[in-house]
């Protein structure tokens, strides 16, 4: 079993009480705008949240065009790199390149700039007091100190985020604590050249997850939340278990969302049908993973709260997924991160799948819905049936039918 990653998400509760523009905690969430019914609006005070329009000034990174992140590789006197830098670059690029030019359909262009030594730290590893969740005064200090012996030969302008990869060796092995983490919301220091240090994601060890722990940390930059649970990290296969690589990275099913994909610009709003007028309709629905066509059908239930339907295929970055077929699931805009903002409808609820890909947490592999598969939310008076595969283009036509409408959008 593998154990939580570092949490994010105190990272970013630290960083709104450094200042942070976050909004008020009392504030009710903004109604979507009249064009975009179904683009619920982030919600104040919610740390990462995943409604549309919540990052404050330049808190997150725009996830769309020419991304460019400065990577950079630091040893300590007591932990000094047991390989070279090219070789640890290289267990990152261009495989994180690739996975988010895949994901985005070609609308993010990933460029790093590495830098290919070692940045020996000042002070060993154990003086830091590095730990799981570590605090924002630590950060700090890291970036102080990595200034300190970088700054005046680097150039750190320029860059949409900062990458950081530490030697394997510092600190416990990834099966016993995860220690990547991403910090955004606030500078921890300001080079000679006047760039803030306010997008910076750190990766540790060797992770079970790959390069895919890199993409996870760079979706923090771009705004997405944790979606594993980090109070209870075994009641995460009962969220969104491996179905979306801000949950479990290193599962089978290694994309991301159509939400999250809508969120970060990659999928255009054409491209999602907005369910909310009472009767039947069909809507067909390509795979997430392949470029083209209608991804996602949204049903709004109020300014927080909206299913998502979409099609899944073991294409792309799924390409070793367990099954496929429609997955259905719920989005709160008023859940922290961390703390399930997205959970997975199980069409499967009894059984589990692909048991070789995690010890505990397989629940949700078979989640997906296949022809003949029925979800009800009885009380909403919603049915979602799925009617069938097409063949030519691997995507999956479901049949909504809602009793009335759930949400008028006031």
């Amino acid at each position: 079993m593998r154990g939580p990653r570092a949490l994010a998400v105190i990272a970013s509760m630290l960083l709104f009480a450094a200042g942070s523009t976050a909004a008020g905690e009392g504030e009710p969430a903004a109604a979507p705008p009249a064009d975009r019914p179904c683009a619920l609006r982030a919600a104040p005070g919610v740390t990462m949240s995943e409604g549309f329009g919540g990052s404050a000034g330049r808190e997150f990174a725009a996830a769309t065009g020419e991304v460019r992140a400065l990577t950079l590789l630091i040893d300590f006197p007591d932990k000094r790199a047991p390989y070279s830098a090219r070789e640890r670059y290289r267990e990152f690029f261009p495989a994180v390149r690739q996975w988010f030019y895949r994901a985005s359909y070609g609308k993010l262009r990933y460029v790093s700039t590495p830098v290919l030594r070692y940045i020996r730290m000042p002070r060993p590893f154990h003086s830091y007091g590095i730990g799981r969740g570590y605090g924002w005064r630590t950060h700090k200090a890291m970036m102080r100190d990595l200034l300190r012996v970088a700054d005046r030969k680097i150039d750190f302008s320029g860059y949409d985020l900062v990458n950081v990869l530490v030697t394997p060796n510092a600190g416990p092995p990834a099966e016993q604590a995860v220690l990547s983490v991403t910090w955004t919301g606030a500078s921890a220091v300001t080079t000679d050249d006047g760039a803030g240090l306010d997008r910076v994601s750190l990766v540790y060890g060797h992770d079970q997850s790959g390069a895919r722990v890199l993409s996870h940390e760079n979706g923090h930059a771009f705004g997405l939340p944790d979606l594993y649970s980090v109070k209870d990290f075994g009641h995460t296969d009962t969220l969104a278990g491996q179905w979306d690589g801000m949950s479990l990275d290193w599962g089978l099913q290694g994309d991301l969302f159509a939400w999250h994909k809508w969120r970060l610009g990659w999928i255009d709003d054409w491209q999602v049908v907005c369910v909310r007028d009472p009767g039947a309709r069909s809507v067909h629905l390509t795979p997430v993973e392949v470029p083209g066509g209608r991804k996602a059908a949204v049903i709004p239930l109020g300014r927080t709260h909206a299913y998502v339907v979409e099609a899944r295929a073991a294409r792309g970055n799924d390409s070793e997924a367990c099954r496929e077929g429609v997955l259905i699931y719920r989005v709160r805009t008023d859940v922290d991160s961390g703390h399930g903002p997205v959970t997975v409808e199980d069409a499967n609820p009894r059984s589990t799948a692909c048991e070789y890909s995690s010890a505990t947490f397989n629940s949700l592999n078979d989640a997906p819905f296949a022809s003949g598969g029925r979800f009800t939310d009885a009380g909403r008076g919603l049915t979602v049936e799925v009617l069938g595969r097409d063949p030519d283009d691997d995507g999956w036509t479901v049949r909504i039918t809602t009793a009335r409408r759930l949400w008028d959008g006031s």
